[in-house]
């Protein structure tokens, strides 16, 4: 058909409940995706990108390449992006192949631009998920270009089922995340960032955020979704980042489009030569588009990078685990360890975690010195070996706190190899005596092998826990960038993790980064578990941990229970209710607590340990933060409902922060309560509502199992 003297030709793609829309106008192909139904409501005039005026404007091409030396559309967004560039104007589709097996569909989409450049998008859908993986690799024929731009995807046409949406119908969700403030959802409607026409449909208006260096999840997590509420239909994005990346978000002729990756030139330093016969890939992102709201949109992403099939039989029934960082605050002491180890067994503790502190410092330093992972001889007097053996023999299995990326400037290794270290400009990069090791260099490779592979085999360790606490930075030297050195170096860190887990295949492997600072979908490809945060104690880990079900699946989100000398029996049940919202970690002094505390603490293993097909198979459906405002001074009420995958159960999540004798009445539907956690005195339910009220504590929890009831749906 003809839109303003256009063609638009339309090509579709099923996977499972969405559509994949291939729109080619003038040569430019864009890349949508629907709801299966939704695909013959497109509005032509939307997808042609036609304005108020009626005259049409240039669409964006799904693919985003830029080279060095290219020009960009003249649109006033010079220097701001790299989205629109010749390159990308030039690529052309050529041919799209589907394939099904067993497994998955795929789809292979190619393009070209005539000069020896051959792009290809790989959409594939799995079986049984309901969110794409989707990633573009670019392979150079011709002769040598400098990449300065290569995003893993771009969807169009937000939303595409009336010419001129209401925006402010349509909100933008971002997942903000700080040290100890992981997963803040920010919501916006897109008039309040002026994603409206002007006058005559000129003008771009743009919300860029990214992440430069190591440090993926440091303030914002790689995620983004857009939500129609006119239409009731959300989209979602989250991709794989092991370091820089960036997200854009972007309105022109009347469309929002959306696109990613890692880092550009322009947001991270990042270029590469691509020769003639070479290849290069992006990581993935994850695509998903439902008729629901947020939280659906968000279950769907989460089931897609988690691999449930690759989940250890040790780890099937998420066993509880203590970490004694919150008693010894790394100054441990054995004689006082082993009091903790008939308690942490009498609780159902699988593993006993040795953090940060079993290590010795080789030159005597008074500072804290990472690096070269010598055991302690003063802690372990006997030798780790004998510590592991006692656990094994109670039933538990040790484990180590490693940070084997970096070291400290007062370190052997850092003296005596200089030469390991990442440079910038030539200097040893050091941040106030922290530098980093050149996972690009074999010789680094190989010294891990001995300092931590090995560590962990003869000490027979059952599960490791990798902590990183500083930022790279903008990149290193090394390449033809400063952020492609930094690129080369993750992949080199990604592979020695890899090795790790080839080679103690059984091994548990937790990944934490000052908290949570890497929640991104590549390592959590890679851990058994992450870290929640490090919000060991403060009531900010409730939203915290409420608030990363939209990003981390709850069977690998570990959440610490730290039992402080001070807590009363309602403290106790407070932090073990906000650790039944993911994985249960044990933290502080277990011995010597009365035999309440000691009570409460055997009844919470009992009810967690039962609840955890809910926990590890279920779906999170509501997540309501109440009244409750700020992560560090929040006064007020939160609830969180998470059903079971048969959909016959539901655990209701309640919580009061600085607020005795809250009221709560939560909408639960055809449904009866089964048991509980710290119940409540007055819960109640009738008429599909429950009702119940706080304690009068300052910090008050409580988990209530509820069951559907006999006859219903």
């Amino acid at each position: 058909m003809k839109i303003d003297m256009v063609a638009i030709d339309k090509k579709q793609f099923a996977f499972g409940d969405m559509v994949a829309v291939f729109a080619t106008i003038e040569n430019i192909t864009q890349f949508l995706l629907v709801p299966k139904g939704y695909e013959n409501a497109l509005v032509d005039e939307k997808l042609a990108g036609v304005s108020p005026l009626g005259c049409r404007i240039d669409n964006e091409p799904m693919m985003h390449i830029a080279l060095s030396g290219d020009g960009y559309a003249r649109d006033f967004t010079s220097g701001t992006t790299l989205r629109n560039s010749d390159t990308a104007f030039a690529l052309r589709l050529v041919s799209q192949e589907l394939s099904e097996t067993d497994e998955a569909v795929t789809l292979v989409s190619r393009f070209e631009n005539g000069k020896g450049l051959i792009a290809r998008q790989h959409l594939r859908l799995l079986r049984g998920r309901a969110a794409l993986e989707a990633y573009n690799e670019l392979e150079n024929t011709g002769e040598a270009v400098t990449v300065e731009a290569f995003p893993s995807f771009n969807l169009s046409c937000i939303s595409p089922f009336s010419r001129f949406h209401d925006p402010s119908k349509m909100v933008l969700h971002k997942l903000l995340s700080n040290w100890s403030g992981e997963g803040k959802l920010y919501s916006v409607t897109t008039d309040r960032l002026a994603f409206e026409p002007s006058w005559s449909g000129l003008g771009i208006r743009t919300e860029k955020w990214s992440q430069t260096g190591t440090m993926p999840a440091r303030g914002q997590l790689p995620f983004v979704a857009l939500e129609d509420l006119s239409q009731g239909i959300c989209w979602a994005v989250a991709m794989e980042a092991p370091a820089s990346w960036v997200i854009e978000t972007v309105f022109r002729n009347g469309n929002l489009s959306v696109g990613g990756g890692m880092g550009d030139h322009l947001t991270a330093h990042w270029r590469k030569v691509l020769g003639r016969g070479e290849t290069m890939r992006t990581d993935k992102a994850f695509l998903t588009v439902v008729h629901g709201g947020l939280n659906c949109a968000c279950d769907r992403l989460v089931k897609a990078y988690d691999n449930p099939q690759k989940c250890k039989s040790s780890e099937y029934d998420l066993p509880i685990l203590y970490n004694e960082y919150c008693y010894s605050w790394t100054d441990p002491h054995l004689d006082e360890l082993r009091k903790m180890i008939p308690v942490a067994k009498r609780l159902g503790c699988k593993y006993f975690v040795m953090d940060d502190g079993w290590f010795r410092d080789t030159y005597g330093s008074s500072t804290h010195v990472i690096g070269d992972w010598d055991c302690d001889e003063t802690v372990f007097p006997e030798g780790m070996r004998r510590f592991s053996d006692e656990l094994r023999e109670s039933g538990m299995a040790l484990g180590l706190w490693f940070e084997f990326e970096g070291v400290s400037t007062q370190s052997r290794v850092f003296r005596e190899h200089p030469e390991y270290m990442l440079t910038y400009d030539g200097k040893i990069i050091d941040h106030r005596g922290r530098a980093f090791l050149d996972f690009r260099k074999p010789e680094v490779h190989e010294y891990l092998r001995e300092k931590v592979i090995r560590m962990l085999a003869e000490n027979n360790v059952g599960y490791m826990k990798v902590d990183y606490n500083e930022n790279v930075g903008l990149g290193a030297d090394g390449a033809e960038s400063y952020g492609e050195a930094l690129r080369c170096h993750m992949q080199g860190v990604l592979e020695f993790y890899r090795e790790i887990k080839r080679e103690l295949p059984d091994l548990v492997l937790e990944i934490c980064s000052s908290g949570g600072m890497r929640h991104e979908p590549g390592f959590l490809g890679l851990a058994d578990m992450v870290s929640f945060s490090d919000a060991h104690e403060n009531a900010a880990g409730v939203n915290v941990a409420c608030n990363l079900h939209r990003f981390i699946p709850p069977r690998k989100l570990q959440i610490w229970a730290t039992i402080r000398d001070d807590y009363t029996a309602e403290d106790v049940c407070f932090t073990v209710a906000k650790a039944m919202l993911g994985r249960y970690c044990l933290s502080g002094n277990l011995a010597g607590r009365s035999e309440e505390i000691t009570a409460a603490l055997e009844q919470a293993s009992a009810f967690y340990r039962s609840v955890v097909p809910i926990i590890r198979d279920g779906v999170t459906t509501v997540i309501e933060d109440g009244d409750i405002g700020s992560y560090l001074n929040g006064h007020g009420r939160t609830w969180l409902i998470r059903e079971s995958a048969d959909g016959r159960e539901k655990l209701v999540y309640a919580y009061a922060i600085e607020a005795p004798g809250a009221a709560f009445s939560v909408e639960v539907g055809d449904f009866r309560v089964k048991d509980a956690y710290h119940a409540p005195a007055d819960l109640a339910l009738d008429g599909g509502r429950l009702t119940f009220t706080s304690g009068r504590c300052p910090m008050w929890g409580c988990v209530i199992r509820l069951e559907k009831r006999e006859g219903g749906a």
